[in-house]
């Protein structure tokens, strides 16, 4: 029988789930202010990682030949209506672009938290008492530093690039949002204390807490700004999309299952091809666009090949990612038949 207390096991979420990103938070508050990146972080983070995880929505849809076909309209309409949009917004000013596009990262970082906290209730059997404070909860955690962000610009690290988020608020914002997560949390530790039973979804909301807290507010460079949010937002959602393509094979029988896909030779299987294509697309972008590595994607400078188009055509994975995450993983009935049996089966 399933513990409740864990979406999937206690060895699977602290492993996969909560675990790495907690590490990470802690790496990244005992580092000293002013670590960059770098080269091998650059690898390891952003494309390992970060730029990874966007492709891995193909193993829910475009390899999948169930999903491809009840997906086909949103796959074939949202690429096409991201493309548009995005080379027009970049054509009118590449800032204006950058800005957008930070802005609904961010959005979908936050929905993400969100996301995990809605299937641990679900596994718990939990109704509707108490998720509008629990989902509000998450909005402040993640929100609250952001705007804390905004009211202390600049800052040594950036969502995509210098300037990309708007300066000027004032700081009393992000104190009163800091009171009233506080004034929420009460609320959802009390109804936590009624229900009993803690466990991953107690961790996860406290490790969501750190990341964002250490991530942003108590980050004082790069790396340190990096290394927690990226492990986060990326590492639970390959374990995730792992885990719900190898709960559809196992309902449908149309593959090996579970087993196999948590073995080395499936982890491999599935993560191998994600990196390939991670690689391929940084390539493009370094070559293209920001010749910033030329030791990890070398090759000639195709710069002056690149017109307005590139930026926009570039980040389709990744902005079609933000959008299409919001289709896949809305567990309604109506909406994905199915994918909580894949999942909290």
């Amino acid at each position: 029988m399933t513990d409740g207390r864990w979406l999937v096991s206690a060895r699977f979420d602290l492993g996969l789930l909560i675990g790495p990103a907690l590490v990470a938070a802690l790496i990244a508050l005992a580092l000293p202010d002013g670590v960059e990146v770098g080269p091998l972080g650059f690898l390891a983070l952003v494309v390992g990682v970060d730029v990874a995880h966007v492709w891995a929505t193909l193993w829910r849809t475009l390899l999948d030949p169930g999903e491809r076909r009840r997906l086909a309209p949103w796959l074939i309409g949202l690429p096409f209506a991201c493309a548009v949009v995005a080379l027009m917004l970049h054509g009118v000013s590449p800032a204006l672009y950058w800005t957008a596009m930070a802005y609904l990262a961010v959005f979908h970082f936050i929905r993400q938290q969100l996301g995990f906290a809605m299937l641990y209730r679900a596994r718990a059997g939990l109704g509707a008492e108490g998720a509008a404070v629990e989902r509000w909860l998450y909005y402040g955690v993640t929100g609250t530093p952001i705007l804390w962000w905004h009211a202390h610009l600049p800052q040594p690290f950036a969502w995509f690039m210098d300037g990309d988020f708007v300066p000027g608020l004032p700081p009393v914002v992000p104190q009163l949002a800091g009171a009233l997560t506080l004034g929420l949390g009460l609320l959802h530790l009390r109804s936590r204390l009624r229900e009993g039973q803690p466990g991953g979804r107690d961790l996860w909301l406290l490790t969501t807490a750190a990341v964002w807290w250490i991530g942003v507010v108590f980050a004082g460079g790069d790396l340190n700004f990096t290394l927690p949010n990226v492990i986060h937002h990326g590492v639970p959602y390959l374990a995730l999309v792992a885990w719900t393509v190898a709960g559809r094979w196992a309902v449908s029988g149309e593959g090996p299952g579970r087993p196999w896909m948590f073995t080395a030779a499936g982890a491999w299987a599935f993560v191998l091809p994600l990196v390939a294509l991670a690689l391929a697309e940084e390539w493009l972008w370094d070559r293209l666009v920001w010749l910033e590595h030329p030791e990890l994607f070398p090759g000639p400078d195709l710069s002056a090949w690149a017109g307005f188009w590139a930026v926009p055509l570039l980040s389709l994975p990744q902005l079609t990612h933000y959008l299409l995450d919001g289709v896949l993983w809305r567990t309604g009935a109506e909406h994905n038949p199915g994918l909580r049996r894949w999942i909290l089966r």
